[in-house]
């Protein structure tokens, strides 16, 4: 059989269909593949953290220490890739300090009305018990002598207690001041702290989306090179001449 136009027409056609196959698959082939995209290996014998033996390692790092590095580990896990905007990152950030805050306040405020109620206590006690004695004295028999130094010793006793009450209650508050400022000095230092690492961020965050809009456009570009190319081809075959059906025995 003699090839005929038609047909080599067909199979540019064809050719042609394959072509924008590849280049759709060149470009829908990342997200094709994370959709279809399974693990590799079985989960255990994935390379993640042994937590268990992490911990165990832990055990011979001071607390503070470990406090420390799970704070820095915690505030670069906000960054570690660029899904979120800085302004996002941020939000996030101020969120989660409002939240301790918050959390600081209440703890301060259950812990003063403890005291509080633990003072109230043991005054309400203080004075049942001054009363009761002053009640079983009354009743007996004793001379002006001793009864002025029985109410001179109650008297003495009563602004004893509220002396210690008083101390107690400044200590307290000076505790609590000492408390609310390292609370505060240790917001601030974390505050400090993210700034630096959220401007180093803000960086690499511009210069990323820099890169990939870069990448995009040249993305576009090639395709558009090629679509010209695929129908300059196309084109010249167009233009030669017909060639008439037929067969040859």
């Amino acid at each position: 059989m003699r090839l005929t136009c038609m047909q080599k027409l067909g199979l540019s056609g064809f050719i042609r269909t394959l072509v924008l196959f590849g280049v759709l698959l060149h470009f829908a082939g990342p997200a094709f593949a994370e959709e279809k995209s399974a693990p590799l290996v079985d989960d255990k014998y994935s390379l993640k953290a042994d937590r268990a033996a992490m911990e165990k390692l832990r055990e011979n790092i001071p607390a503070e220490k470990r406090a420390e590095n799970d704070e820095k580990a915690f505030m670069a896990q906000m960054m570690t890739d660029f899904s979120k905007t800085p302004s996002e990152v941020r939000g996030k950030f101020t969120s989660i300090l409002s939240k301790k805050r918050d959390a600081f306040s209440k703890d301060m405020n259950k812990t003063r009305e403890t005291f509080t109620k633990t003072q109230t206590t043991e005054r309400e006690a203080f004075t049942k018990s001054q009363q009761e004695r002053r009640e079983k004295f009354s009743k007996s028999k004793v001379s002006s002598a001793e009864r002025t130094e029985f109410y001179s010793k109650l008297e003495g006793e009563r602004k004893d207690f509220y002396s210690a009450q008083k101390e107690k209650r400044d200590a307290f508050e000076e505790d609590v001041k000492t408390k609310r400022k390292d609370f505060d000095d240790y917001i601030r230092s974390k505050n400090d702290e993210f700034n630096q690492l959220h401007r180093d961020y803000t960086q690499r965050y511009q210069d990323n989306k820099k890169a990939q809009e870069e990448l995009k456009k040249q993305a576009k570009e090639k395709k558009k090179n090629f679509d010209k190319d695929l129908e300059k081809e196309y084109e010249t075959i167009k233009a030669k001449p017909a060639t008439p059906l037929g067969t040859e025995e």
